[in-house]
């Protein structure tokens, strides 16, 4: 059961991927410059402040973060590791990873938080007006529910004030904590070596360890014809435990075309193995992991796409030959349509 369930991730990206790749290359789809042109407000753009560079804070305590920001797919969503320091002859280290995100079926920028600090996992929105972005979300620990806020404050390109805001009786959100980040564009600054042991996958992630350190290929045709040639790479996040998924398009010659980024992480509120999906055309793709009687595996996706809302089942079945076949459906009511039916493999490193 656990082979299984270390290879419902790379399903999933080779399933969206696939029909992303397929969709940007079919005859009738237009380029995502034609669907998105430049006169359309692009509700990300707020976020291009945030590149290049590495933004520091330091504490009047001695702890100092250090927050990198890096564009997704599309330039529809941001990813922002951010990594602490505390202070002392000897730092302990530790790592947090946020993600921004355009969400076209609630029409807001979305966030998704995960952090060491009692299994942290925060859900919310945020909404940049000028100079200053305010946002809401839910913090989920270990030990219940917590109602909190930001708000940023820019002066100038290259500094912000963030205040931290918790909701903890009838007043509603009130400031808790606030510091200053200061863009630096130089090298990164040296991070703090590991005290003891080195940070380990947890157990609720086990089921996805084989993923990681490898590369994963698809080769197959979409249902209108059109070919699609894609490779998934797999990244621990440690401390934060969450593992992020990268995926690209290959192509004879050109440049891979980031295609998908996905987000695995365990649930704190829900006690669910969560998935977050984004593509390059500015789909989101949400869902849980569930194994079937019998051993196989079904996701049930919630996918936005534009306007519309689409549920997809995926399911896996492990073929005699050692391939996985990958099958994808969407549902119409009760209608089902197979989008896509692709075997995938892993790819063998190169020998000197």
């Amino acid at each position: 059961m656990r082979l299984h369930r270390t290879l419902l991730a790379l399903s999933l990206i080779a399933a969206l991927s696939a029909c992303t790749a397929a969709q940007d290359e079919s005859s009738d789809a237009k380029p995502v410059q034609e669907t998105a042109p430049a006169e359309v407000a692009n509700p990300m753009a707020s976020f291009a402040r945030m590149v290049p560079g590495e933004w520091r804070m330091t504490t009047p305590a001695g702890t100092s973060t250090f927050d990198t920001w890096h564009w997704g797919p599309g330039q529809h969503s941001m990813r922002v590791m951010t990594d602490g320091a505390g202070s002392g002859a000897v730092a302990e280290p530790w790592r947090e990873l946020q993600v921004f995100y355009w969400h076209p079926g609630r029409k807001q920028v979305c966030m998704l938080g995960l952090s060491p600090f009692a299994r942290g996992v925060s859900e919310g929105t945020i909404q940049f007006e000028g100079r200053t972005a305010d946002g809401v979300f839910d913090l989920y620990q270990t030990y219940g529910l917590r109602k909190l806020g930001l708000r940023w404050d820019f002066d100038g390109p290259d500094k912000y004030h963030d205040i931290l805001l918790e909701a903890t009786g009838s007043a509603g959100l009130e400031p808790m904590n606030e510091w200053d980040h200061f863009r630096s564009k130089g090298p990164p600054a040296p991070r703090p070596p590991t005290v003891g042991e080195a940070p380990k996958l947890s157990e609720r992630l086990k089921p996805l360890e084989s993923l990681l350190g490898r590369t994963w290929e698809a080769k197959g045709d979409w249902v209108t014809g059109d070919a699609f040639h894609i490779r998934s790479t797999f990244e621990w996040i440690p401390y934060a435990d969450g593992i992020y998924a990268r995926t690209v398009a290959l192509a004879q010659d050109g440049e891979p075309v980031h295609l998908l980024d996905a987000y695995f992480f365990h649930h704190t509120g829900t006690d669910a193995l969560r998935c977050l999906a984004l593509s390059n055309r500015g789909g989101v793709y949400e869902g849980d992991m569930t194994v079937l009687d019998g051993g196989a595996l079904q996701l049930d996706l919630r996918g936005y796409e534009g306007d519309h809302v689409v549920p997809h089942v995926v399911r896996f079945d492990f073929e005699k030959d050692g391939t996985l076949r990958d099958r994808v459906w969407s549902l119409e009511g009760t209608d089902r349509k197979l989008m896509l039916d692709v075997h995938h493999k892993k790819v063998e490193p190169k020998k000197n």
